[in-house]
């Protein structure tokens, strides 16, 4: 039986064996990251061979050039995570915990939207009327459009790991990984309050990735990370919209991706990527294929905000991108008895029952990032920035949030499910017929000379299916209506061929861990009949980043 004062004996020798053999003892050379991809000659890191460090306890010093090495490496991945130091567990193997707790607060002029509009369009009694052979809405539901809501949220909040490895023989492996409470973003429908997602959401997967490098090979990615399509994550726009507004690429997908960083000289850097990602749909027989080549200028920094949170000092940069999707499937829909005699049976919009169908469609994307007024000597304030995206090609609305344009499942009749093909394009005349979409943003950013702790922003986002009226004039606009989204009102809706959202925004950092924004924006679409819509909204939300 052991004692009390055998039991603190015991604890009292564990604590000396332990104080003697210095606490934690980090090999820092081991665990250096490889060096930023924007650093340039003479700032690399140095022994990063493998060789140990010694046993001397970390000094403050120490802590901090590691934390810096340490972000620096993930900051080409990971830009919108906050730099880690306030919860690192060190020793060979590394542990960041990092995230930020997120509170939005939404106004809109009508209930077209809940929180989460993503690229779904607002409506109105005049679209609503024009819905032809739709169940129309009763006077109650209608006249919502005439009324404004309110609303409130926490499920953006994120929480997550990075992890790195030591450098072994010039390897090295870092993983990601990260979650928030977005699993089934926008599924409430007209006229629900949604309370119970919103109180109750569901933890989900945001990224899941480890990450290899190789002594001259480049690196290797495998795992649920962004699409290469559009350089995500550094196309994305500041603003508070969750996903960042109509025509943005915007989405993380599970892929085996290659990328490698060459310097040139005068701090350029061109960084080539290929990727075979996760398709669309689920009955499609190939992975889809990504490919894009970046050049940046460290010589050329600026202070910008990636998103709502990923705020930091990035380089000029501009980027090509592309992406190959398969479509494919077979017409599986409710047969339509023919006129005359004797009696055939389709599948609507000409399509033959049974009958198989495959195509190619390929999308394109330029990016840029523009310091108009960059940073001097390394101190943000008193800068201006452009960021702009441009993509153009067929079939790739998957990779824009919910877009579908209003089309829903009636448009594709397929074997399996719809999923995948709503928006991209339409099953007539037993082939895939895709839709040609064009998609545009640009923000400015100015941050103010107080050390950039307050800015403001000026943006706008369009996303636009130039075919898609021609279409609905051969298949009919209502027959193309009627698929769920985020918002739920389009249910009832015409499709709509294109959307603008305009918005301003303001920031300020109250702390390095204390920010809050606010933002005035308005959603516009004109639907194939003509008619149009708008929504205004305005929306404020805090952020604790930790």
């Amino acid at each position: 039986m052991i004692t009390g004062k055998r039991r603190t004996a015991r604890l009292a020798l564990l604590a000396a064996l332990l104080l003697a053999a210095g606490g934690w003892t980090p090999a820092f050379a081991d665990n250096l990251s490889p060096d930023s991809p924007y650093s340039q000659a003479g700032q690399s890191a140095s022994n990063q061979s493998g060789s140990s460090s010694g046993s001397q306890k970390a000094s403050q010093a120490d802590m901090d050039k590691f934390n810096s090495e340490f972000h620096n490496s993930f900051q080409n991945l990971i830009p919108d995570a906050p730099p880690p130091g306030y919860s690192t567990m060190m020793g060979k193997w590394v542990t960041t915990m990092y995230g930020f707790v997120q509170l939005d607060t939404v106004y809109d002029s009508n209930q077209s939207y809940n929180n989460w509009p993503f690229n779904d369009a607002p409506g109105n009694p005049s679209v609503m009327s024009n819905a032809g052979s739709k169940t129309a809405l009763s006077g109650t539901a209608a006249s919502q459009f005439n009324s404004g809501r309110y609303g409130m949220d926490v499920n953006n909040s994120r929480i997550g790991f990075a992890l790195s490895s030591p450098v072994y023989n010039g390897y090295k492996i870092r993983a990601l990984l990260e979650m928030d409470f977005l699993a089934s973003p926008g599924g409430q429908s007209l006229g629900s309050a949604g309370d119970g997602y919103v109180t109750n959401p569901i933890f989900r997967i945001r990224h899941f990735f480890f990450d290899v490098t190789t002594p001259s090979w480049g690196n290797v990615l495998m795992g649920q990370y962004w699409s290469l399509f559009g350089e995500q994550p550094y196309n994305i726009q500041n603003n508070l919209q969750i996903a960042p507004g109509p025509g943005t690429a915007y989405g993380r997908f599970p892929q085996i991706r290659w990328y490698k960083n060459l310097q040139m000289n005068d701090g350029l850097m061109l960084e080539p990527a290929a990727a075979v990602m996760m398709p669309n749909e689920i009955q499609s027989s190939l992975p889809a294929f990504t490919e894009a080549l970046k050049l940046s200028d460290s010589n050329l920094m600026t202070e910008l905000m990636i998103g709502d949170t990923g705020k930091g000092q990035f380089p000029a940069s501009l980027s090509i991108s592309g992406i190959e999707t398969y479509y494919s499937g077979y017409n599986n829909g409710n047969p339509v008895e023919s006129a005359g005699s004797p009696k055939t049976y389709y599948t609507g919009f000409g399509n033959t029952s049974g009958t198989g169908f495959n195509s190619w469609t390929a999308a394109g994307a330029v990016d840029l990032i523009l310091p108009i007024i960059p940073i001097k000597d390394g101190k943000p304030g008193n800068n201006l920035t452009l960021q702009a995206e441009y993509t153009w090609g067929q079939g790739d609305a998957w990779q824009f949030p919910n877009l579908s344009f209003g089309m829903g499942g009636n448009s594709v009749n397929v074997v399996g499910s719809n999923q995948g093909l709503g928006g991209n394009g339409v099953v007539m005349n037993n082939g895939f017929e895709p839709l040609d979409i064009q998609t545009y943003n640009a923000d400015l950013q100015y941050y103010f000379p107080d050390d950039a702790r307050t800015s403001i922003v000026l943006g706008i986002a369009v996303d636009n299916a130039s075919n898609l009226q021609q279409i609905a004039n051969v298949v009919g606009p209502t027959s193309l209506g009627g698929g769920g989204g985020a918002n739920g009102i389009y249910t009832y809706l015409q499709p709509d061929t294109h959307l603008t959202f305009a918005y301003a925004d303001l920031w300020h950092d109250f702390t390095p861990q204390v920010r809050a924004g606010l933002e005035f924006g308005q959603y516009d679409a004109v639907y194939v009949g003509g008619a149009n819509a708008i929504d205004n909204r305005v929306m404020m939300s805090w952020f604790y980043l930790f």
